[in-house]
């Protein structure tokens, strides 16, 4: 099952950036004296999760993106994101505008495909 909130997602959505995080975060600094000295540090949260509606395979209806869209204009609201056996606490992707965005399959039609940009914290 793929959930956001309360709103069940469709099963072929996908998480599309879901195998290029790292969960370490490195830093170098060059001393004076020509030597190099790295910094690493374990990060517990900061996961981008992108989830693509893909036109042609998935879709989501008005009352959807409407929910959608009504989440992410609460500003720093975290919402339960659960994807196949997997849980996280997500908020929206504000930083990395726009954090959704939605395209009707052709005009004046209430099925949409598009892009969910979700933070875990």
């Amino acid at each position: 099952m793929k959930k956001l909130g309360t709103l069940i997602l469709p099963d072929e959505a996908q998480w599309v950036d879901q195998n290029e995080w790292s969960p370490v975060n490195q830093a170098t600094v060059q001393t004076l004296g020509g030597e190099t000295v790295v910094f690493s540090q374990s990060l517990q949260n900061g996961r981008p999760i992108t989830i693509d509606i893909q036109d042609g395979i998935s879709w989501l209806d008005q009352d959807a993106v409407d929910a959608i869209q009504a989440m992410a204009a609460q500003a720093g609201a975290t919402f339960s994101l659960i994807w196949e056996e997997e849980i996280f606490t997500v908020l929206f992707r504000h930083h990395d505008p726009p954090a959704v965005s939605f395209r009707p399959l052709w005009p004046n039609h209430d099925l949409f495909s598009g892009i969910i940009k979700l933070l875990r914290v």
